[in-house]
């Protein structure tokens, strides 16, 4: 059987299968000093990552491989860098929609990412349209596969005084059987770990979201709630990132001010606050300030629109350009900044309807999307796409972790069992069956 149609089955046994596989390729993170990858994208507006195109890095020890210097991105990464910041100010704009007058908190990378490896086994015009929707056009698979994994073994390394962090896993039902070059290749690529589960057996569950705990040190500990009997596959994500302020705040300068919600309300929170050199922009629309972490290869950088700007409206409208040319202006001044120390835990439950929304509709669409790259006679689509960001900020540091899960499912085929599952209100009745009179009627609510 050729490479291009040979699949990978597992043999049963009770526990997952992991596999890994060899490769000759020098750049492959199987053969690199670090084995984890980690995001392109940081906190941006207080929920959103922005990638570095450019930094100030501190010279680092040229015996340490574990640490790289900044370098010049090549055209396939600028392009995947654009790509992706472009997706980043559209998402933007979709939860600054959705989620108005509520804190938000997301990692479009990490979707993007979980997308890559599911765009290895598209093809046709699914294919094409992922590729469009994520701004890859005009690089092939190969060129995207390894500006993902050079751009992520960059910015992993650049700062040893930041821990970033991103895992990739490849779960696929014990006896489904798996083109070997789709799981070669995201295993190659994105350091995919790759596993067969018996989906049927109900410890499957925790131990897929075991999986995502330990990735993501425990902030997220659980995505799937059940596997239903068509789901073959889930691609899943994960980030974790947690760094010290390079100019740390002063717990005991920290206390309750008032803080204005989005609906006018005013209340409580711990502001912190620190005075210091720091990256600094204002014009008529925003005011920017740039608060690096660890060596400053990293930063947090809030955007306050200014008082006459309703931020649920104004946010939408901002893009990767403004925010480039914005970025690109900031400078070095002495600046008091006032900050809420806050957690945010956002589970994102609208984000499959939402991509949709946004342009990326064949990959959901049973019988029309084409994933023959996973399983050429299976006709596969995406059912459930699931997104949960957790962010904590404080005087020391920021901690932050995201997971996307991606569900493959086929499409079912021949009569399906009935199932009715009374677990939400409903009506019932108590009735004469041969007059069919009602006799008594009602409602549960729990």
């Amino acid at each position: 059987m050729s490479s291009n149609q040979s699949t990978f089955q597992s043999t049963p046994n009770s526990s997952p299968g992991f596999f890994s596989f060899n490769s000759s390729n020098p750049g492959s993170p199987k053969n690199r000093p670090c084995s984890h990858s980690l995001s392109l994208l940081l906190v941006l507006l207080l929920f959103l990552g922005g990638i570095m195109s450019s930094c100030d890095v501190a010279d680092a020890d040229e015996n340490d491989t574990d640490t790289v210097k900044m370098r010049e991105l090549s055209a396939q990464e600028q392009i995947l860098v654009e790509g992706s910041n472009d997706f980043t100010f559209a998402l933007l704009g979709k939860l600054a929609e959705t989620a108005s007058d509520e804190s938000f908190f997301a990692s479009p990378l990490s979707i993007s990412m979980a997308f890559g490896m599911a765009l290895n086994g598209a093809d046709g015009e699914t294919y094409e349209q992922m590729r469009g929707f994520f701004g890859h056009d005009g690089l092939s698979n190969e060129e995207i596969n390894t500006a993902f994994r050079d751009l992520i073994d960059l910015l992993t390394r650049l700062d040893p005084q930041v821990r970033m962090e991103i895992a990739n896993s490849v779960w696929y039902r014990r006896g489904f059987e798996v083109l070997e070059e789709f799981l070669q290749t995201n295993a190659e690529y994105f350091d995919a770990e790759i596993a067969d589960l018996d989906f049927g057996d109900p410890a499957a569950v925790d131990i897929i979201n075991g999986w995502i705990s330990d990735k993501t040190n425990g902030l997220i500990d659980e995505m799937i709630e059940e596997i239903g009997p068509d789901v073959v596959m889930y691609l899943i994500n994960a980030i974790y990132f947690k760094a010290d302020w390079t100019v740390q705040f002063d717990p005991d300068d920290t206390r309750d001010e008032k803080f204005t919600t989005g609906t006018g309300e005013q209340i409580d929170v711990p502001m912190m606050r620190v005075r210091e050199a720091f990256g600094y922009f204002e014009n008529g629309d925003w005011q920017v300030v740039d608060l690096p972490y660890g060596d400053g290869a990293f930063s947090f950088t809030a955007f306050l629109p200014a008082d006459r700007h309703n931020l649920g409206e104004f946010a939408g409208a901002l893009t990767r350009q403004e925010f480039d040319a914005i970025t690109s202006q900031i400078v070095e001044d002495t600046v008091n900044v006032y900050l809420p120390r806050f957690e945010i835990d956002y589970d994102y439950e609208d984000i499959m309807e939402d991509l949709q929304a946004m342009g990326l509709t064949l990959p959901f669409l049973a019988g029309e999307a084409d994933f023959s790259r996973i399983h050429p006679e299976e006709e596969l689509f995406i059912s459930n796409v699931m997104h949960r960001a957790v962010i904590k900020v404080d005087e020391e540091g920021s901690e932050a972790a995201a997971v996307t899960v991606i569900e493959i499912s086929r499409t079912s085929v021949g009569p399906q069992e009935l199932t009715i599952r009374l677990d939400r209100p409903f009506l019932f009745f108590i009735r004469e069956n041969n007059s069919n009179t009602i006799l008594f009627k009602g409602k549960y609510a729990g």
